[in-house]
């Protein structure tokens, strides 16, 4: 598969104006990065059509989107011109309220799927819990003929979610997200490759650029020194990326964690010192 991985630095944005104003600028580099040859798919971080934080969450009624608005219409202009599947991050007004979602328009312009976060954070420098409402459905889509998941930032702590997943054959774990340099910076890497080699998937975690956010990771599925991880830097960066299901079958094969896997690990006893009850 080939990807366009796109880190940018997000300015302020208040007013739809703003936002329309950056979309107008990140659609054309977008075209522009794709204007040889067009990939299979375009990847933007959490939240890409806005500014993160306190400020524009307050701003949300002027820039949310219900996939009928401005927002989705850029995108979807987009996706068709160059004839590609794009994955956009947004603030989407629905029927329970809003979430934070990560939308799929595919190579005709038309609505491929949505992703609501699962897990909306409230500690350190995130402050979502209180502006918007978690998802209640997954999602996996076949892109240019892989299995393709969505999580969502902190969707990532909560292993139960990678594995309910990762059984539905899922090849590409795309992970946008909004990495500010908190405490919980310092763990995300290496949850990244943990999850990555754990279910044998490729992950995709995309950030947004800047001083304090930045270091996008690409992981493959399994990770050693001849197969290292891509940490992308604070800088903005549009990465180009070739995924191969032979490095699946590889990791695979050589560590075979679905052979050896046992099912049987919640019916086993817990040792005790001393005699068992009867």
């Amino acid at each position: 598969m080939e990807l366009l991985a796109c880190q940018p630095v997000i300015p302020p944005t208040r007013c739809r104006g703003d936002q329309l104003a950056w979309l107008g600028r990140l659609t054309r580099e977008i075209a522009a990065r794709c204007a040889e040859t067009t990939p299979d798919l375009v990847v933007l971080p959490e939240l890409a059509s806005m500014e993160y934080g306190g400020g524009a969450f307050a701003c949300l009624g002027d820039l949310d989107d219900d996939l009928q608005g401005p927002v989705f219409e850029r995108f979807a202009e987009l996706a068709r011109r160059l004839g590609c599947t794009i994955a956009y991050g947004t603030a989407r007004r629905g029927e329970r309220g809003r979430h934070i979602s990560q939308v799929l328009v595919g190579p005709d312009g038309a609505l491929a799927g949505v992703y609501d976060k699962l897990h909306c954070a409230q500690f350190g420098a995130s402050a979502e819990a209180p502006h918007f409402t978690p998802g209640e459905s997954l999602l996996v889509v076949d892109i240019a003929g892989w299995r393709v998941e969505v999580v969502i930032c902190y969707d990532l702590r909560f292993p139960a979610l990678a594995g309910r997943l990762a059984a539905e054959g899922v090849e590409l774990v795309l992970h946008p997200v909004a990495f500010t340099r908190d405490f919980s910076f310092a763990s995300w890497h290496a949850f990244v490759t943990t999850r990555a080699m754990e279910h044998q998937q490729w992950w995709l975690s995309l950030n947004r650029a800047g001083e304090a956010w930045g270091h996008s990771l690409l992981c493959p599925p399994l990770m050693d020194e001849a197969h290292p991880t891509l940490d992308f830097g604070p800088e903005e960066r549009w990465q180009r990326l070739t995924l191969s299901k032979a490095a699946l079958a590889e990791a695979r094969e050589r560590l075979p964690l679905a052979a050896d896997r046992r099912d049987d690990l919640a019916g086993l006893p817990l040792w005790r010192h001393g005699p068992r009850d009867a």
